[in-house]
């Protein structure tokens, strides 16, 4: 499933900051299936603050990512779902006529 991930640095401890940055790149290379897939870069929508869009397979992958970030960062993940045809006939299903 695909999520917005949102997220803002707390700014308590950037060099903190960095070194999980560092530690997740790392661990992302390392172990790719441990974490969310990354569909976007990084959107920053203000200062210290954005976004980025992402593809969980399973519940443990969304609880990695946010177990590594949560020292640093207030985050929320916000389901996304596609209008495709899947959706479009789900809808179908759903709605009386």
């Amino acid at each position: 499933m695909k999520y917005i991930w949102h997220w803002e640095w707390k700014m308590d401890d950037m060099e903190q900051e960095n070194m999980i940055g560092a530690r997740f790149q790392e661990e992302l290379d390392k172990n790719p299936e441990k974490f969310p897939k990354m569909l976007t870069k990084t959107c920053f929508t203000g200062r210290c603050k954005g976004f980025r869009l992402i593809e969980a397979e399973t519940e443990e992958q969304l609880k990695n990512l946010v177990a590594m970030w949560w020292p640093t960062e207030n985050w929320r993940l916000e389901a996304y779902l596609e209008n495709d045809e899947e959706m479009q006939q789900a809808f179908r299903d759903y709605t009386p006529i």
